[in-house]
């Protein structure tokens, strides 16, 4: 079958896209590679890694296809790769999904919770969590193999794809399991990000007074009573007589007292030690040296300690926390790319399956847009976000970025 002129506009088209898409793609994996302060320092860049693998796969085993179909004016490559493609495409758009939800949530963790971040998105968690994703979304991609839809040439839009109108469960499942479910975990992650940092952020300071308040009322001998003299210190022993303090108050200020002396000795040897040059280095690369020194801290003995340090931990990442939100707004750039692309998509769907009713223009737009979905990624992290532009202007010159 010859070619129209439909087929050879959308495969030219669709070319063009794949040809960005695989560019850029390969760009951003090779920076994230050539990066050790990248795929190291934060779990986002592992996630935003695993998008661009999905999109080059996916340019592979369903873009090409669609181009040679459009171009040739049929389908020619036979059964097997039309179940490959229709399976991949299922494939990608769940993977996509999902590690938006995942990247999320871990923005969420990083400047609402930072704590919790650091327990929970170690270099072997998120290992496992990519992996456990990749192997769920193949066993729910592989649906039609067990039985449940069929694959069908679809000749409005040059590709492979199930056949929703017999199969509605199918349709109904898959628009749960990767929008409606990852999208409405994505946005209730992004509303708390926003409550916290354009709602609650005046609070900051309020809360931070109220610890400090509790830690006076738990401990209050200061460092500034050994400068007093015997008699004033026997004046406030007294006062404390007056006041019945309890033997356990007591002991309980003595061991936060002791706390405090043995933290800050040992934080003092710290930052002795440290040469000047690999601090500077730090600053330089945006990492918290206040970080370091509370990871190495021993672990808190009692309750009032360790909301102590949670209120520091805040406020040391009250100063990094505009970096961290910059890359949130980039991730939800992403999710909102994602849905305009897909969406299209599902509303064809939708109405080829229960209206049954085809537009020739609907079906070329929404395939279009689905395969924009792959090139558009990483262009937004480049142009969107400094911390990306800036390791890829280095790995573009040659320089090995740190």
């Amino acid at each position: 079958m010859a070619a129209t002129t439909t087929g050879l506009a959308v495969g030219s088209i669709l070319g063009a896209v794949s040809l960005a898409a695989v560019l850029g793609n390969v760009l951003l994996l090779v920076v994230f590679g050539r990066s050790r302060r990248l795929h190291t320092s934060s779990p986002a860049t592992c996630f935003i890694a695993n998008v661009a693998v999905v999109h080059v796969l996916a340019v592979l085993l369903c873009n090409v296809p669609t181009i040679a179909a459009a171009l040739s004016g049929a389908w020619a490559m036979g059964q097997a790769m039309c179940m490959v493609q229709t399976f991949f495409r299922a494939l990608a758009l769940l993977l996509e999904a999902h590690t938006l939800a995942l990247l999320a949530f871990e923005r969420y963790l990083r400047i609402c919770r930072p704590l919790k971040h650091e327990e929970v998105f170690s270099g072997t968690v998120v290992l496992i969590l990519l992996s456990g994703l990749w192997l769920c979304d193949t066993i729910i991609a592989l649906n039609p193999f067990y039985g449940w839809g069929k694959i069908t040439y679809d000749q409005l839009g040059f590709t492979c794809d199930l056949d929703w109108v017999k199969s509605e469960s199918l349709l109904i499942f898959t628009t749960l399991v990767a929008l409606v479910l990852p999208l409405a975990a994505a946005a209730a992650c992004y509303i708390a990000i926003l409550l916290l940092c354009y709602c609650l952020a005046p609070l900051t300071g309020i809360i931070g007074r109220q610890v400090l308040r509790l830690e006076k009322r738990v401990s209050p001998v200061s460092t500034t009573d050994e400068d007093k003299s015997p008699s004033q210190r026997n004046e406030k022993d007294e006062q404390g007589n007056n006041n019945q303090e309890t033997y356990a108050e007591k002991l309980r200020r003595q061991e936060y007292r002791l706390q405090r002396l043995l933290q800050t000795h040992e934080m003092g040897a710290k930052c002795a030690e440290k040469p000047r040059l690999e601090v500077m280095r730090k600053e330089r690369e945006g990492q918290s040296e206040s970080d370091s020194e509370f990871e190495d801290l021993p672990p808190p003995r009692t309750e009032m300690e360790h909301s102590r340090r949670e209120a520091e931990l805040r406020a040391w990442k009250m100063r990094h926390r505009p970096r961290e939100v910059a890359l949130a707004k980039t991730t939800l750039l992403l999710g909102v790319v994602f849905l305009i692309c897909w969406l299209p998509y599902l509303v064809v769907t939708y109405v080829k399956a229960y209206a049954l009713v085809s537009s020739a223009a609907g079906t070329l737009t929404a395939l279009v847009l689905v395969h924009l979905s792959t090139a558009v990624n990483p262009y937004i992290c480049v142009l969107h976000s400094n911390k990306y532009r800036r390791h890829c202007r280095k790995a573009l010159s040659c320089k090995k970025a740190r």
